[in-house]
């Protein structure tokens, strides 16, 4: 009886069939109806067909001839005859039920086999079978296991072989779908898929699949979870970069209006890169990727007036003292819900023609100084590392939240134990790390234009007095030097070209806070703006015949050997 039982070592052990044996073995005590009922189950094993055969015999620590020599007729049929193997290997499920003496004598496998039967794992769980999982990926993913660096890489290789061996766009579609998820919760194995260069065969799937939208789709998503940027919109990059500035947002909005009318098109064809810092990251990705017109986000700023920025006094002081925030944070995070939706960052990368877009956080809780975080819609690709701390696996609404939790106006916001603050803190003009972000990227292409939009400045031509500043005027000054945006303009025009970088920025006539919702107060900055537009022509129109550059047939030709150069260089390392 112990021989006969030992022959199930492989199988999955089954904690109820065990008490189930107990149970009858003290109730009848008939070792006889035990032995004639597992011959019956071995009778049903199928004979596999090729040079060997299966026999009764058996070794005693329950490995069983008939596994080896299914084994060795599957490497003689090769690749073709493996799936059909796999299912002449399936038994049924009441064979699946492991003795104790399976565990004292192999208790390598049978050990793992019993935790993985008690937490219900299924045997995908307790030892690696790429061949079945290859059958059904999905399957395996669903069951949200965690897996360790070495089993996700031979995930990895499974889920790869799995879209070579696809030809229906059906099949394919379902297995990329799978990849993409592996892929959001183990990035670190983009690495892998270089190096086993899957890259080149997902692009060759895209061209070859042109027609089928949703596997497009898929495909978009996969490209960018590996690192891989399509080529850009021009002859060269093209950068947007917003600043912060709470309700000012109006003055970047009646800019980008104008390029709007002057180019006919939208914001997320015209770029190639676009980046905010709180209101700044507000537009980015309303027009970016949410695909809101100019109109809507006005509405919206105005939304903020009437709705957010209206507070009670008396209740904003203690709400100040009680939660370091005078608005309501509730409202403002419904509404970004409402507005953007809790989208994923890098599913946004399906979308067609969709930009690149991040928006810059600062996290409070690393070390003793704040951090720059950014969030992504994209990943960058093995070796090209940012000088910046980010991720792609957020939601739009957190990522913007995160970037507008200005001190004193909104509460913290703590994601994934991060504690996250205005961007504005420490880059209120994120120009310098969208054209790092963008060289990461593009490391062979040249800026075809750097568009920087602020907010409005206003610099008083009172003088103060010679004797001393007041603690309020101290404490305004050091406020004025973190969120300081002139700073990087200035290095950045010293380092461009005149007809690349274009900065603007309209100079006030009064000072206008960053909760401002008084109507005669936000018609007096549209109305700054628009003087400062006039004056500012010229330098409009250069940058509209910049933008609406389009590449020529050359470059296109160029762009196009350049790709191809890069697959065949990526077959041969």
């Amino acid at each position: 009886m112990r021989g006969q039982r030992g022959e199930l070592s492989n199988k999955s052990f089954n904690p109820r069939n065990i008490w189930t044996a107990i149970i009858s073995h003290q109730l009848s005590g008939d070792k006889i109806c035990a032995s004639s009922q597992l011959k019956q189950e071995e009778s049903i094993i199928p004979e596999p067909e090729g040079i060997f055969h299966s026999s009764c015999n058996r070794t005693k620590i329950g490995e069983n001839y008939f596994q080896t020599c299914s084994h060795i007729n599957q490497y003689f049929k090769g690749q073709s005859g493996l799936n059909e193997d796999i299912e002449s290997q399936k038994t049924p499920e009441r064979l699946k039920s492991s003795s104790f003496t399976d565990y004292f004598c192999n208790p390598t496998s049978a050990i793992p086999g019993l935790l993985g039967a008690y937490r219900k794992l299924g045997p995908l769980s307790q030892t690696s079978n790429p061949k079945i999982a290859m059958s059904d990926p999905q399957a395996t993913l669903n069951k949200k296991l965690v897996l360790n660096r070495k089993q996700a890489d031979e995930m990895t290789r499974v889920l790869m072989g799995s879209l070579r061996l696809a030809s229906a766009p059906e099949t394919l579609t379902s297995r990329v779908e799978a990849f993409n998820e592996h892929l959001i919760h183990y990035p670190s194995c983009k690495a892998l898929i270089w190096k086993e260069k899957t890259a080149v065969t997902l692009l060759r799937q895209r061209q070859n699949y042109k027609h089928d939208q949703e596997l497009q789709a898929a495909l978009r998503e996969t490209l960018a979870l590996i690192g891989y940027a399509d080529p850009v919109k021009g002859h060269g990059i093209r950068v947007l970069s917003i600043d912060g500035g709470g309700t000012r947002g109006v003055v970047p909005l009646q800019i980008l209006k104008l390029l709007e009318d002057e180019t006919g098109k939208k914001i997320h064809q015209m770029f190639d890169y676009i980046c905010g810092v709180s209101t700044g990251a507000v537009l980015a990705f309303m027009l970016g990727l949410a695909r809101f017109s100019i109109e809507e986000c006005a509405d919206m700023y105005r939304q903020f007036g009437s709705e957010v920025f209206r507070q009670n006094p008396l209740v904003g002081t203690v709400k100040m003292g009680w939660s370091h925030s005078y608005y309501n944070t509730e409202t403002w995070e419904s509404i970004l819900r409402e507005k953007l939706g809790e989208r994923v960052l890098i599913k946004t990368a399906r979308d067609d023609f969709s930009p690149k877009v991040s928006a810059v956080s600062t996290v409070v809780n690393w070390g003793t100084s704040p951090k720059a975080f950014v969030f992504r819609n994209y990943n960058h690709k093995p070796g090209s590392v940012s000088r910046y701390a980010g991720g792609s696996g957020y939601q739009m609404w957190q990522a913007v939240r995160a970037s507008s939790a200005a001190p004193g106006y909104f509460q913290e916001f703590t994601l994934q134990n991060d504690i996250h603050q205005d961007g504005g803190i420490i880059l209120n003009n994120p120009c310098a790390l969208a054209v790092h972000e963008s060289r990461l990227l593009w490391p062979n292409q040249d800026f075809q234009c750097v568009l920087s939009l602020g907010t409005g400045r206003y610099d008083s031509a009172k003088k103060g007095p010679a004797t001393s500043t007041s603690l309020r005027a101290k404490i305004s000054n050091v406020i004025c030097s973190a969120t300081d945006t002139e700073g990087v303009h200035t290095l950045l025009d010293d380092l461009l070209a005149p007809d690349v970088y274009f900065r603007f920025n309209p100079m006030l006539s009064t000072d206008v806070s960053l909760d401002e919702n008084r109507p005669q107060a936000l018609d007096q900055l549209q109305r700054d703006t628009q003087n400062y537009l006039e004056r500012n022509r010229l330098k409009l129109a250069r940058l509209c015949l910049v933008l609406s550059a389009e590449r020529s047939a050359v470059r296109r030709t160029k762009d196009w050997i350049s790709e191809k150069a890069w697959e065949m260089k990526q077959r041969l390392m």
